[in-house]
């Protein structure tokens, strides 16, 4: 017998577990009139909202009957596919940044993935990738590129947020959702313009010129938030999302990650009574290594 309870959160399949458990949730949160939070780290391998683009890239995978998969990635969208590949069977090679921090590196190995570390971004590491997947028949995913990425977060993401609004009878008046490969930003973006036009405002966040924030970077013309529109882009620095990290933690006693963290920092430069979403990606977990000395950041 098949056991699956979504309502008691009781599962036989991993794949289950994270389907059913989405809607991830929304918070309402203390640092504003009306500004809550989506928390994707509540998907189950990642713990991020790479989960998300991770399964529905990985299906490719599973519909060509591919052995191996090969990625670049930062960090999450990897611990996602390691952990698909972990059960589904499949060899699964992670090219990232030397710069990455270390956890992401030691779980995709628990995981069992092959990883290899190299360069100082995935920008760099992608002809590597491509030479792999040429000389070994790998499939590259290719989250940089494939539609997949942001046509994920149209269907489930975006959709949740407009649904868990209206069963707080609230129209989304702004959501705010930090740029990496710009897929999460991409397909809310779509969704929420298509459906809503002018009356919603979407806001990207990206690094300030010279500043390294893990998981998101400064957004040029190859990322899908061209294809899409964007009402405005806020630059934060390191010290301002750590800032956020930390106005989230005491005063609703939850962890988020440090792209999470941006996006409170870009709230704060906006602080009004429109009812605002962030997307936090991830929590803080991976990061302590990059926020031990966090008396100096704040």
């Amino acid at each position: 017998m098949h056991i699956v309870s979504k309502d008691l959160h009781v599962f036989e399949d991993p794949i289950e577990l994270l389907e059913n458990m989405w809607p991830t949730p929304l918070l309402k949160l203390k640092i504003g009139e009306d500004v809550w939070a989506k928390l994707e780290f509540y998907n189950p391998f990642s713990h991020s909202i790479k989960d998300r683009t991770a399964w529905f890239l990985f299906r490719q995978a599973l519909e060509n009957n591919a052995n191996e998969i090969v990625e670049a990635t930062s960090g999450n969208l990897g611990i996602a596919l390691a952990s698909l590949s972990a059960i589904f069977n499949k060899k699964f090679t992670s090219f990232i940044p030397a710069k990455a921090p270390q956890s992401f590196k030691v779980m995709m190995k628990i995981l069992g993935a092959q990883v290899i570390q190299a360069g100082k971004s995935t920008t760099e590491l992608l002809p590597l990738v491509k030479q792999y997947s040429k000389s070994t028949g790998a499939l590259h995913l290719d989250q940089f590129r494939n539609p997949l990425n942001y046509m994920t977060h149209y269907y489930t993401t975006a959709k949740e947020i407009d649904e868990q609004l209206e069963y707080l009878n609230k129209k989304p008046q702004r959501i705010i959702a930090t740029a990496g490969t710009g897929g999460h930003l991409a397909g809310i973006a779509k969704y929420f313009k298509e459906k809503y036009g002018s009356d919603i405002e979407i806001i990207g966040v990206q690094p300030a010129e010279g500043e390294r924030i893990p998981g998101i970077k400064r957004q040029d013309e190859n990322s899908f938030v061209g294809l899409v529109k964007i009402d405005r882009m806020i630059d934060i620095t390191r010290k301002e999302a750590v800032e956020g990290i930390v106005d989230v933690a005491r005063s609703s006693g939850i962890l988020i990650g440090i792209s999470a963290g941006a996006t409170v920092a870009a709230y704060k430069k906006l602080a009004d009574d429109k009812t605002t979403v962030l997307v936090f990606p991830d929590d803080a977990f991976k990061y302590f290594m990059e926020l031990e000395d966090i008396d100096s950041k704040i």
